[in-house]
C-alpha cells in the first residue's frame, strides 16, 4: 500500500527522497530498483519578494475580511 498523501520537496534540498509504503496482505513480494510505484510532479512556487512599508495606501475594500471583495 502506497498512502496517497502529497509531499513537499524544498527547492533546494539536494538528498534521496524516500517512499513509505507496506505490505498489508499476506505474500511477502519484493520491489525492486527501478521499478515504477510513485509520481513527482514538479510545480512551480513564486518567490515573493516583500517590501515593507510605513502605511497602506486606501482602498474601496478597506479593512473588510471574508466577504468584503464585492464579489458574488
Amino acid at each position: 500500500v502506497l498512502g496517497n498523501l502529497v509531499g513537499l520537496i524544498d527547492s533546494d534540498y539536494q538528498g534521496q527522497l524516500f517512499i513509505s509504503c507496506w505490505n498489508r496482505g499476506r505474500t511477502a513480494f519484493t520491489i525492486e530498483p527501478g521499478e515504477r510505484i510513485a509520481q513527482l510532479v514538479v510545480v512551480p512556487v513564486l518567490q515573493a519578494t516583500l517590501r515593507q512599508v510605513e502605511t497602506f495606501t486606501a482602498t474601496e475594500r478597506g479593512e473588510g475580511g471574508f466577504g468584503h471583495s464585492g464579489t458574488r
